[in-house]
């Protein structure tokens, strides 16, 4: 493996974003000196006391970087090549300020065991701490989606892509941290023995430890109904080391949402159940949400003592459940009793924001008989404050499958315009705003893709809360920068450049901003960057985040934003 180089004068070069074109004065960024790029299918960053640690493992080695955020400068590597030959990463977790490294490796057909290690990194060192160490270890194979590198466009594989070349099943481990990063939850689910879904339940296992992964409790739970009957919809862990899991139940064997024209019921019901230490078996809380369709929900840990679900609805009277009318939530404590459930409606007049006029007048006509819906809204993120109001931000994400003439099939991903909703603490709609955005794309030839999830790249956003303020930061076509309330945005693609841009939401007034950033084609004169993804965003201070791009001939650099 090449070493990489060291600078003896390491520099850096700041530019007054104001210098070009379309360039907004409220941003200043800094870029590094370029760097050996590492490959890995997922790259790792964290920050603390102004510096950057970034973890990169690949299938031969693993990199460990640190770098200071004042100078951008990289202040160690190590390279790591004694992994097991047959590992699969499936994460990395801060739980207050110890840094976790897990990875997991099979047995092997005589044993038939799956086991699941980590190892601690010191921060301060850029280094692992010791050996790998063994954290779990389960009797027969768990289920999990596919890494793979997709190689061909021309097939009908994996979700229409053909040619997929693999890294192992991935995702076998799910981790969720407490609100307040004292606990560990780490979930798997055994792959079932009876392959008939109608006949067979799921076997979850739940583990819970401390922030230095001493076990607290552990159990293997059998699911109380067939995998056809129920949806695990979302985990939770609260700093009591309880876990929660939210379920979609459903009253026949169809696994998916659906109703009758004449339907005012959904044909399900959700409950949340309660894992608790000591407990023999699961503790079933029942949902009832009457007259909604559920088509998304979360579950999270409040500083309150509740547990908050909040997602969007359908009030059911078109047969497309998968589009929502409007917004909920509601608490549940921690004996599972539902509590201060709130709904709010999406005005028509927001839905016909940055749409067509023919479009208007479809929701026009739709809102009249109460069937103007938002299509196609995921919840992404819920921001908790301290005085118990809350702020959903979702977006709008879907798949279009594209037929050719000789019967092959490819498909793009889409992220769309975002849903900004703020709750106040009495459960009052304050605010709501929708923000134009238009992103497509696909993996291209040699690029590793997680099957598990719904393919990004370098779509959709990153959110950071500083100074009262809500930024949500993605890439954009430049031509989106003045858009006026009856424009539709512009097309960005995915791969090929794009305007750093951010909205800046008020959080009391909920008054809207756009900015762009910087150019990613001519960051300077002579420096563009390429491949863009939020996850290698990092904030590094309240105004402050930095970003690792590539630069080509084999190259990485770091820009640094200040948010004045």
């Amino acid at each position: 493996m090449k070493k990489i180089y060291l600078l003896l004068c390491i520099c850096f070069y700041s530019f007054t974003i104001n210098a070009q074109n379309e360039i907004s004065p409220d941003y200043n960024f800094s870029v590094s000196e370029p760097y050996q790029v590492y490959d890995a299918a997922k790259k790792y960053y964290f920050s603390k006391n102004n510096e950057i640690l970034t973890v990169k493992p690949w299938k031969k080695y693993l990199v460990i970087q640190k770098f200071g955020v004042d100078d951008l400068n990289l202040i160690s590597e190590k390279e790591y090549n004694d992994l097991p030959d047959n590992y699969v990463v499936e994460g990395m977790i801060e739980l207050q300020e110890k840094y976790y490294f897990f990875y997991s490796s099979w047995s092997g057909k005589k044993t038939k065991q799956e086991r699941l290690y980590y190892r601690e990194i010191d921060f301060n060192t850029g280094a692992f701490i010791g050996e790998g160490i063994e954290l779990i270890k389960v009797n027969g194979k768990l289920a999990g989606s596919p890494m793979a590198t997709y190689t061909t466009g021309s097939g009908v594989g994996f979700g229409g892509f053909g040619g997929f070349g693999g890294f192992g099943i991935t995702d076998k481990f799910d981790f969720l941290t407490s609100k307040d990063e004292s606990k560990l939850l780490i979930q798997y689910r055994k792959k079932p023995e009876v392959k008939r879904d109608t006949k067979s339940y799921d076997m979850i296992g739940v583990n819970v430890y401390d922030t230095n992964l001493n076990p607290t409790w552990s159990k293997e739970y059998k699911m109380p109904y067939t995998e056809r009957r129920m949806d695990l919809l979302d985990f939770a862990v609260d700093a009591n080391g309880h876990g929660y899991i939210l379920t979609k139940v459903f009253h026949d064997d169809s696994n998916r949402d659906k109703k009758k024209r004449k339907d005012k019921d959904a044909n399900y019901h959700m409950e949340l159940f309660r894992l608790l230490d000591g407990s023999e078996g699961i503790e079933k809380s029942k949902i009832v949400l009457n007259d909604k369709f559920i088509n998304g929900i979360s579950l999270f840990e409040s500083e309150d003592g509740y547990m908050i679900c909040a997602g969007f609805y359908t009030n059911g009277l078109n047969n497309n459940l998968g589009n929502s009318d409007g917004v909920f939530t509601f608490k549940i404590t921690k004996e599972g009793e539902l509590v201060e459930k709130t709904a709010h409606e999406i005005p028509v007049e927001v839905l016909n924001q940055y749409v067509s006029k023919r479009t208007q007048k479809k929701n026009a006509k739709k809102d009249k008989d109460d069937k103007a819906e938002f299509a196609n809204l995921q919840l992404r993120d819920l921001v908790i404050h301290s005085d118990g109001s809350l702020v959903l931000i979702g977006e709008q994400t879907f798949i279009v499958a594209h037929y050719r003439n000789n019967g092959q099939v490819y498909y793009t991903f889409h992220n769309n315009d975002m849903l900004l909703t703020k709750i106040d603490a009495d459960g009052n709609l304050a605010w709501m705003k929708k923000l134009p955005k238009r992103q497509s794309g696909a993996p291209k030839i040699g690029q590793v893709y997680d099957t598990s999830k719904t393919y990004k790249g370098g779509m959709s956003y990153s959110y950071f809360f500083t100074n009262s303020n809500h930024y949500l930061v993605y890439l954009d076509n430049v031509k989106n920068i003045d858009l006026e309330l009856d424009q539709v945005p512009a097309l960005h693609s995915d791969g090929h450049g794009g305007y750093l841009t951010a909205y800046k939401i008020n959080d009391a007034t909920g008054a809207v901003s756009k900015d762009n950033i910087l150019d990613t084609r001519n960051v300077t004169d002579k420096l563009a960057v390429h491949q863009f993804s939020n996850n290698r965003v990092v904030k590094t201070a309240e105004n402050q985040f930095v970003i690792e791009f590539y630069k080509k001939k084999k190259e990485d650099v770091l820009i640094k934003v200040e948010i004045k």
